[in-house]
C-alpha cells in the first residue's frame, strides 16, 4: 500500500537517526500547538478550574513575539496572511459591530504568529516528525470524547455536530496515510483506528455537509490509491464501519431520512432555502462593496442595517424581518470571504490554498524524498506526509461550502502550517546537498552526532 514509489520500504531500511536534543525554544513551540491543537485551556475552564491557563495561553505570546523578532526567516514571511491581517486592520476603525471583528482577527493573527514562528524556529524532520505526531493524536484525543455524544460537550466549537462532523472528516484523511505510509506498526495501526473513528464520527455528527466530505475524501483516496484491489479492502472495513454506527445510532432510519433532505429541500426549503436567501443577501451586499467587503465578521450587521433601510419587511424562509439576520453566519467561508473581505480577501485566501498545494506538491518530488527519508526516523515519507496533508485540506475545503470554518476553527491554518514548515526544511535540505548554500538548519549542529550521521550517510 504504499504511496510513495517505495521509499516507505527505503526508510525502514536506513538506519536509525540519533535522537536531537530539543532545545527550550522548540519545546515552546510544541508548547504553544499543543494549547491549539487540545485546548487544555478551555477544559480546564469547564472542569471548574477557572480561566488561568486562557490567561496564561495569551501571555505566552509575549514570548513569541521576542521569539520570532530574534529568530525570524525570511521563507516565515507568508505575504497572504500579511493581506488577511491588513484588511482586518483598514476595517477596525469602520466595523458596524467591532466584536465579530475583533473575534476573527485574534484568530488570523494568532495562527499567522505561530505559523511564522514555527518556520523559524524548526529547522530538521525530526523536528517537524514531533508536531505531527502532536497533530495526529488529537483526532483520537477527541473523537473518543465525542463519539458518545456527536460532539465534546466542554469544547467551544467541537460541541457543535456542525463542527465535530467535519472535523473527524478532516481526521480521517489524514490518518489514511499514516496507516499506509508509516514505518511503524503502532503508527500504522493508530492511523487505522483514526480512520474507523473518523467514519464512525462523521456519521453520528448528524451532519449533511460532513457526509457529503466525508464522500468526496473517500474518493479521492480511492481515485489516488495506486493499489486499487488493496484500497477495496479498506474501503469494505470503513463502509461497515460506517453503516454499523448507522444501525446503532439511528435504529429508526434518521440517518437516511436526513440526507434524502439534500436532494428533496435543495434551496427551496428547510436549512438550505435559509441558506440561499443568505447567499443572496450576500451577493447583493457584495455588489454594493466589491473591492473590501462590508467588513470581516460583519455581514450580519451589515445585512440588517442595508436592508432595513431599504424597507424590506420579509426576506424569505425565517427571516421575516431583516433583523433576524444580525447574529448570523453564512455557512460557506467562501461566500463569506467574498462579502466581507471583497475581491481582496478572495485573492488573497485563493492564494493560500495555490500556495498549499505547491507545497504538497513539492514534497513528492523525488529529491526532497530522497533528502529527507534518512532523517525522520522512519516514521512517514514526504510523499505519504503530502498526501495526508492534501487529503485533510480536501476534506476542509469540501465543508467549508456548508459550515463557517476559517475564521471560527484552527484547521486550515494548522494544516498549511505543517505544509509550509516541511516544504521550507526540504528546501533547506536539498539546498545543502546541491551546494548552493548551508540552510539555516545546519548551523548550531556541526560536530554534533547528527551533523556527523547527516554527512557521513549516502
Amino acid at each position: 500500500m504504499d504511496q510513495s514509489g517505495g521509499l516507505d520500504g527505503l526508510a525502514s531500511r536506513t538506519k536509525v537517526v540519533p535522537v536531537e536534543r530539543t532545545s527550550a525554544r522548540i519545546i515552546f513551540i510544541y508548547v504553544m500547538w499543543f494549547f491549539v491543537w487540545y485546548e487544555p485551556d478551555w477544559l480546564l475552564e469547564a472542569l471548574g478550574g477557572g480561566g488561568v491557563l486562557v490567561k496564561l495561553y495569551a501571555a505566552l505570546f509575549v514570548p513569541v513575539c521576542v521569539l520570532l523578532w530574534t529568530r525570524f526567516r525570511r521563507e516565515a514571511l507568508f505575504w497572504p496572511y500579511l493581506v488577511m491581517i491588513g484588511i482586518f486592520l483598514v476595517w477596525l476603525p469602520f466595523a458596524l459591530n467591532r466584536g465579530f471583528l475583533i473575534n476573527g482577527f485574534g484568530k488570523v493573527v494568532q495562527y499567522s504568529l505561530l505559523t511564522a514562528l514555527t518556520v523559524s524556529v524548526l529547522e530538521t524532520p525530526q523536528q517537524v516528525i514531533t508536531l505531527l505526531k502532536l497533530f495526529l493524536f488529537q483526532f483520537i484525543w477527541f473523537g473518543v470524547q465525542g463519539l458518545p455524544t456527536a460532539g465534546v460537550t466542554w469544547h467551544q466549537n467541537l460541541s457543535n455536530d456542525d463542527s465535530f462532523g467535519p472535523f473527524m472528516t478532516i481526521g480521517l484523511g489524514f490518518g489514511y496515510y499514516v496507516a499506509i505510509g508509516a514505518t511503524s506498526k503502532k503508527y500504522r495501526y493508530l492511523g487505522v483506528f483514526i480512520c474507523l473513528l473518523g467514519v464512525a464520527g462523521t456519521v453520528v455528527s448528524f451532519a449533511r455537509g460532513a457526509i457529503i466530505g466525508l464522500c468526496v475524501v473517500f474518493a479521492m483516496l480511492a481515485i489516488r490509491a495506486p493499489r486499487k484491489l488493496a484500497f477495496l479492502g479498506y474501503g469494505v472495513v470503513l463502509a461497515v464501519t460506517g453503516l454499523v454506527v448507522i444501525m446503532l445510532a439511528f435504529p429508526n432510519g434518521e440517518f437516511w431520512n436526513e440526507m434524502a433532505t439534500i436532494t428533496e429541500e435543495g434551496a427551496s426549503a428547510g436549512t438550505g432555502l435559509q441558506r440561499w436567501v443568505m447567499w443572496q443577501a450576500a451577493g447583493e451586499l457584495f455588489l454594493t462593496h466589491p473591492i473590501l467587503g462590508v467588513g470581516p465578521g460583519n455581514f450580519g450587521p451589515a445585512a440588517t442595517e442595508y436592508f432595513t433601510e431599504r424597507g424590506v419587511t420579509n426576506m424569505g424562509s425565517t427571516f421575516d424581518t431583516p433583523d433576524k439576520m444580525y447574529m448570523m453566519a453564512l455557512h460557506n467561508d467562501y461566500v463569506q470571504v467574498m462579502v466581507e473581505q471583497g475581491l481582496v480577501g478572495l485573492f488573497a485566501l485563493a492564494c493560500v490554498y495555490v500556495h498549499f498545494f505547491k507545497c504538497v506538491r513539492f514534497l513528492r518530488t523525488e529529491a526532497v524524498q530522497k533528502a529527507w527519508v534518512n532523517h525522520t526516523g522512519g516514521f512517514i515519507s514526504p510523499g505519504n506526509l503530502a498526501l495526508g496533508l492534501e487529503a485533510a485540506m480536501v476534506g476542509f475545503l469540501v465543508t467549508s461550502v456548508f459550515y463557517p470554518q476559517l475564521f471560527i476553527n484552527y484547521w486550515m491554518w494548522s494544516i498549511m502550517m505543517l505544509a509550509l514548515v516541511s516544504s521550507a526544511i526540504a528546501r533547506s535540505m536539498i539546498e545543502s546537498t546541491t551546494g548552493t548554500g548551508r540552510p539555516a538548519w545546519r548551523n548550531g549542529m556541526r560536530g554534533t552526532s547528527l551533523e556527523r550521521t547527516m554527512t557521513t550517510e549516502p
